[in-house]
């Protein structure tokens, strides 16, 4: 961990006891005397929060803001383990080994009790933690319900990462969902102890994202990292600006969220620690927008090349399927190659007038939410908004399904139980879990195959590789079901989701490869322009993307960001001899998460080739023909689309 965590750690424990001897500090923060004295001087003199008391005892100065010392002692750190969900235990142990000594793009969250000392003052201990226990209990769940990782109990709030020590390619949406739903369920609390004692409890929420590097994993799952620059200092530095029941975030956060989320712009806030002003931004609320594509398409995509035979192979799927005789079409590829893309520009075409379209797709955290994509499917369906009453919900749900026919009454239970709309007294919710799920499966089949027969149905379910058991067992009754109707069931994946239509006669598969370098070249000529100083710009981005469009559009504001590109969209020019190429975060997140996906064995070999690539070692990947990809056991590395490249024999 980095000084200024260490920092921030101090500040957080000074503010909970109030004062600690110097003899606690190092032993805590395996401080040497230098880094003792340093601390002082930061406490005492750089932020005047704290005193020294003979020497031996440091004193807390500043704002008083967390638990007095007559409040109950923190959860004990073997709580960590306690608290945390089995299966994501299980899958952070198992993987202990590998995760060590990795860099990880993350997004911390730091979130607080705001003046428990006037709170709990006078409080018996006990009574004072059944005040403060279902705060830290409703935080941690916040964080788990988006696999979230809480690193720190700290008296009255916790520490959290998104992305580390498991990775995950949207860690700061995870996060920013995280502590809009920390935010509902806080709200509701603080509410219950206003109306039953009479008191006021108030909550902040912090984020940033950033780098750290794991360095050990302990049986208990408590983390050791080292930050990367400012990473945890920003995130503690937003909770503590933070006013009572807001949520504040940083420029780097927003960047990986744009679009998704709804801020405000607090703008240059001063932080302590920092020789410049900082921009802030308070979190709102999500939007409706929650994949990666929506976002960009409300700020104008690229331009759309090199997929010419892959929409020809969906007309000719969609004309077979008007004619009554069922389809499924799967679009396979790789994360940023452009499998939703495709779907998008095939649905916005004059190919699809005369169909229905129904849309859905799973994301990333939904994989324990039963039914996650479908529910999202008939809220759209029946036009229902969010927030809406159960008697709304009911009268809208109600009203389209009959009117499609009448006959599905019966199914109305199933499909109204889906969005929680159900009446209490309803014999639907006295029926046994296995009733329930098949009733709900054939009432959805029935809805969607009675609209086939109104109109012809595309149905989109895209990212199936995040999908939920419920969903799948869905898509594969359906699917049973397709041969004679007029629906064209269109999908989209990664290689790593695995599916048992294979074998059907209406199945087609489309797999999406990279574009080729022609292809990749004219979108950086739509992104960049033709400026004559982007010449040995063009083949550098090309080859270090291997023709992956997101990898392409990301590269690109990377670079307009970091300043080696001036000028405006479609017209810029490089500010300098070529820049030295940085990966962009969201693209090295991405791979992050593709290689935590690996088994530890090759983890570790893509590890060891990478290390003694960068340091010049003569023993990176296996040896063999000039550029010829090497092929590993099992193919694990090949399915999960990484590949070592060959160096040749001396």
């Amino acid at each position: 961990m980095d000084f200024l965590a260490v920092v921030d750690q101090v500040i957080a424990l000074l503010r909970q006891r109030g004062r600690v001897t110097y003899r606690t500090l190092k032993r805590q923060f395996e401080l040497d005397e230098a880094a003792l004295e340093d601390l002082k001087v930061e406490l005492i003199e750089g932020q005047r929060l704290a005193t020294d008391e003979q020497g031996t005892v440091l004193v807390w100065t500043g704002e008083v803001t967390t638990s007095s010392p007559s409040a109950p002692p923190p959860p004990p750190a073997r709580a960590l383990r306690a608290y945390t969900p089995s299966y994501l235990a299980e899958k952070i142990l198992t993987s202990r080994s590998a995760l060590e000594g990795e860099r990880k793009q993350v997004t911390v969250l730091f979130a607080d009790l705001k003046g428990s000392m006037e709170l709990l003052a006078d409080r018996d201990p006990e009574e004072a933690r059944q005040l403060l226990d279902p705060v830290l209990e409703r935080m941690m769940a916040a964080v788990h319900r988006y696999e979230g990782t809480v690193n720190q109990i700290m008296g009255d709030g916790i520490m959290a990462l998104f992305g580390a020590p498991i990775a995950h390619e949207d860690h700061a949406v995870r996060a920013c969902y995280a502590a809009l739903a920390m935010q509902t369920v806080l709200r509701r609390y603080s509410d219950e102890v206003r109306r039953t004692q009479g008191l006021a409890v108030h909550f902040r929420v912090g984020l940033n994202a950033g780098e750290v590097v794991v360095r050990a994993i302990s049986n208990d799952l408590h983390m050791d990292y080292s930050a990367i620059g400012q990473t945890v200092h920003l995130a503690a530095r937003m909770e503590q600006l933070a006013t009572p029941g807001n949520i504040l975030l940083t420029a780097a956060t927003l960047r990986l969220v744009e679009g998704v989320v709804r801020v405000h712009a607090l703008g240059p806030i001063p932080v302590k620690g920092l020789a410049e002003p900082v921009e802030v931004f308070e979190l709102v609320g999500a939007s409706a927008i929650y994949r990666r594509l929506q976002a960009s398409a409300a700020h104008g995509l690229t331009r759309f090349v090199g997929r010419e035979t892959e929409l020809e192979t969906l007309t000719q799927a969609l004309v077979r399927a008007g004619t009554g005789h069922g389809q499924v079409i799967a679009v396979l590829g790789e994360a940023g190659v452009g499998k939703s893309r495709l779907v998008y520009e095939f649905l916005q075409s004059h190919r699809t007038q005369g169909w229905r379209v129904l849309e859905s797709a799973s994301v990333s955290y939904s994989k324990a939410t039963p039914y996650f994509p479908v529910i999202d499917l008939l809220k759209r369906y029946a036009h229902v908004d969010e927030h809406e009453d159960t008697r709304t919900i009911r009268a809208k749900v109600t009203g389209h399904v009959l009117t499609l026919d009448a006959t599905l009454q019966e199914a109305l239970p199933a499909l109204l139980s889906l969005l929680e709309a159900l009446p209490e007294d309803s014999p639907f919710l006295h029926l046994d879990p296995l009733q329930r799920r098949q009733r709900t499966l054939e009432a959805l089949q029935r809805l969607l195959l009675r609209e086939s027969q109104v109109q012809p149905l595309l149905l989109v379910c895209e990212d199936l590789h995040w999908i939920d058991s419920e969903t799948q067992a869905l898509l594969d009754s359906l699917v049973e079901r397709l041969p004679t109707a007029h629906l064209l069931l269109l999908v989209n994946y990664r290689p790593e989701y695995q599916h048992s239509w294979g074998s059907k006669t209406y199945y087609t598969q489309l797999r999406l490869d990279p574009l080729l370098p022609a292809s990749a070249a004219a979108v950086l000529q739509a992104l960049l322009g033709d400026d004559p100083s982007l010449a040995p710009l063009t083949p550098l981005l090309v080859e270090r993307t291997e023709g992956n469009p997101f990898f392409l559009e990301e590269s690109v504001r990377t670079l307009v960001e970091t300043g080696g590109l001036v000028g405006e969209p479609g017209a810029y020019r490089l500010a300098q001899a070529l820049p030295t190429m940085q990966m962009p975060a969201t693209v090295q997140a991405v791979l992050a998460a593709r290689i935590d996906r690996l088994p530890p064995e090759d983890k570790r070999l893509l590890q060891t080739a990478a290390d003694r690539a960068v340091r010049g070692g003569t023993a990176a990947p296996p040896r063999g023909p000039p550029g010829s990809r090497v092929p590993l056991r099992d193919a694990p590395l090949s399915r999960a689309g990484i590949h070592l490249q060959a160096r040749p024999d001396p």
